[in-house]
């Protein structure tokens, strides 16, 4: 048979510490890794650029900001 032996306290311990500052990396790390990228690459042909803030409601056309004025 597979002569097996258990894994140390310490090494479980250790292991469990790894796991736990992997999902810590991934959890805090993935978001800001990705708006890096994207802002870092700008915008494809055709598209406006990218920005943190969203344009304010006084520069966007009425249909954009979701009234509807008048009739068909």
């Amino acid at each position: 048979m597979c002569d097996r032996t258990e894994p140390s306290k310490q090494f479980k311990q250790r292991l469990q510490k790894v796991f736990k500052c992997r999902q810590f990396t991934v959890r805090w790390g993935f978001t800001p890794l990705i708006l890096y990228l994207g802002f870092k690459r700008g915008a494809d042909p055709g598209m406006p650029e990218p920005t943190i803030l969203r344009p304010s409601i006084s520069q966007r056309k009425p249909e954009d900001r979701g009234l509807f004025i008048g009739g068909p």
